[in-house]
């Protein structure tokens, strides 16, 4: 039997908002053309890699949102991939709805959208495989998704494309769709199951049987809580029937976090060769990158941001602060001057000497915060 190779991709949220998100309207369009280019970048390979089954686990688009230009953008790369037979189960982001573009759309001959809430099997020519798999028809399914699916026949090999919430590890902040557990996968003559919903890549662990259960991840990251390099999952399988799984890369603008130590800094020059010294090994120029700022500067320091930014506009896309430092004021020195300023300083420290130890904490801030306005400096709200 030839090995067959398939591409397994999810959430790639076509047309998505990053209104909200804190970065530029320009980043933004700059992101969604990228998640574009990266759906025709994993069909190009598809082409390159001689696969032959693609399957997008859901959420391929925002129903919201989607444009009519995005369909057509679809359609025109799906229809460049034939023959390549491409399976879609809809999401919770892109359910099967009578008006959506799945239902009123006519979609290329090597396209196959499931569009209903129950499992439903396909068998691929000449290949010896079936792919089965579960369409959400609401933008809500809080039922257990596998419970209805059969014990599959074991004459071929078994894919099955669905997007749902593996109950034992839910992401935070993470809303579950279609719960299950790997004791529902397992044990149904499966052999790969091609899972959407969760955005970070893995494989989930099955101590049951041979099934391999993975989730593909999202492959261009939306926000900082889809940080790295992302990308799909390319699978083949040998004449032993074997799977072999490995990730592709396709992330264009990376959202990346470095935390930057400022203790004793007394100038901006000093926080621009801290994070100049993680380019190359924790960021590129194509990098939207997120700097915390931690420790104690010198009072001295003027964090002016759009000064440093100047300073570091070929270093990366975008930069977002993140400052957590305080600085370094000797508030027993200060208290010792005969100025409003020491008055205050006087005052507060007495109240923190005298403070529960559960009110410590925000009296030393406001001590801060006093004295940092006292001095004429920025009152930087931590």
């Amino acid at each position: 039997m030839a090995p067959f190779r398939f591409i397994h991709t999810s959430d790639i949220h076509l047309d998505t908002s990053f209104a909200g998100s804190g970065l530029p309207s320009r980043l933004g369009d700059r992101k969604r053309e990228a998640i574009r280019g990266t759906l025709k970048r994993i069909l190009e390979d598809a082409r390159r890699e001689t696969i032959d089954l693609v399957m997008i686990a859901g959420d391929l688009f925002e129903i919201d949102r989607v444009t009519p230009d995005t369909i057509e953008f679809l359609k025109q790369q799906f229809e460049n991939a034939a023959p390549i037979p491409i399976f879609i189960a809809p999401g919770n982001h892109d359910p099967y709805l009578t008006q959506s573009p799945y239902a009123l759309e006519s979609w290329p001959a090597n396209v196959h959208i499931f569009s209903e809430e129950e499992f439903r099997s396909v068998e691929l020519p000449g290949k010896d495989v079936r792919v089965t798999g579960f369409a959400f028809t609401r933008t809500r399914v809080p039922e257990p998704v596998f419970k209805n699916l059969p014990v599959l026949p074991a004459d071929c090999r078994n894919f099955v494309l669905v997007h749902g919430s593996d109950s034992s590890g839910v992401p935070p902040g993470k809303s579950a769709h279609g719960p299950f557990v790997v004791g529902d996968i397992a044990g149904k003559n499966i052999s790969y199951c091609a899972l959407g919903h969760y955005h970070q890549q893995r494989r989930l662990p099955n101590p049951i049987d041979g099934t391999q259960i993975w989730y593909s991840g999202i492959p261009e990251g939306r926000a900082w809580d889809e940080q790295g390099i992302c990308g799909y999952l390319l699978g083949e399988i040998g004449e032993d029937n074997a799977i072999a799984v490995r990730s592709c890369p396709t992330s264009q603008y990376s959202f990346v976090s470095i935390a930057l130590n400022c203790d004793g800094f007394a100038s901006r020059e000093q926080i621009v060769d801290g994070i100049l010294k993680l380019r190359g090994s924790a960021f590129d120029e194509k990098s939207i990158l997120r700097v915390r700022l931690e420790g104690s500067p010198d009072p001295k320091l003027d964090l002016s941001k759009s000064e440093i930014e100047e300073r570091l506009a070929d270093a990366a896309v975008f930069i977002a602060w993140d400052d957590r430092t305080l600085p370094a004021l000797d508030f027993e020195e200060m208290a010792r001057e005969r100025t409003l300023c020491g008055s205050f300083v006087r005052a507060m420290n007495h109240r923190i000497g005298t403070a529960r130890a559960e009110d410590r904490a925000m009296l030393e801030r406001a001590r801060l915060y006093g004295a940092q306005a006292l001095l004429g400096r920025e009152v930087r709200i931590l």
